[in-house]
């Protein structure tokens, strides 16, 4: 027996289940887009609906995110009163939400960690508390430094005092030395000249 034809029928109508499954979502998101007042795009349902474009751009579909289009532009909800969502549109608007909240916080940690690199430092750290911390950390430093070259300077003064001092002593020194040269090499002078 060849059962080939009972397994392509069975093919057909799982496409055609999947093909209802993807337009109601559609149908969801858009509704889900309009009762928020999102700005509706062929593109955005699409990625709401987890569908790909083309899908949204055949009809019936596209024709009801142009009336969707319009009731936005023109103010308009769907009916007077307001519609009670679907538990399906609900349960669609809530894994989108989920999707986009994963997204954003994906996004977030990619700034963060690129804005670390560009600083050269790690994002903690740069609360409110941290950075006050940093300042009064900074501030001490600081002063140490500056009490630390104000002593240093102190010093060098004293030293150049100390130093000039010995200079003018070694001075005298030279000087002295040069006045008894002087005296021992003149007797011997005077006893060559008597000779």
């Amino acid at each position: 027996m060849n059962k080939t034809p009972d397994n392509a029928a069975a093919m057909v109508r799982q496409r055609q289940q999947d093909s209802t499954t993807k337009r109601r979502k559609v149908l969801d998101a858009l509704d889900a887009m309009e009762r928020t007042r999102c700005p509706i795009t062929v593109s955005d349902v699409a990625r709401r609906a987890g569908v790909s474009s083309w899908l949204v751009r055949q009809e019936p579909l596209l024709e009801a995110v142009r009336q969707a289009q319009a009731r936005l532009s023109q103010g308009n909800m769907p009916s007077a009163e307001p519609a009670r969502p679907s538990a399906s549109s609900l349960h669609v608007e809530r894994d989108l939400l989920r999707q986009e909240n994963q997204r954003l916080r994906h996004q977030l940690r990619m700034l963060q960690s690129r804005l670390s690199e560009l600083l050269g430092d790690h994002i903690e750290g740069t609360d409110l508390h941290s950075q006050h911390r940093l300042v009064q950390e900074l501030t001490d430093q600081n002063t140490a430094l500056t009490r630390q070259t104000g002593e240093a300077i102190q010093q060098t003064h004293q030293l150049q005092q100390k130093v000039d001092t010995l200079s003018s002593d070694l001075q005298a020194a030279h000087n002295v030395n040069r006045s008894l040269m002087a005296e021992l090499n003149r007797p011997s002078r005077s006893r060559a000249d008597l000779s």
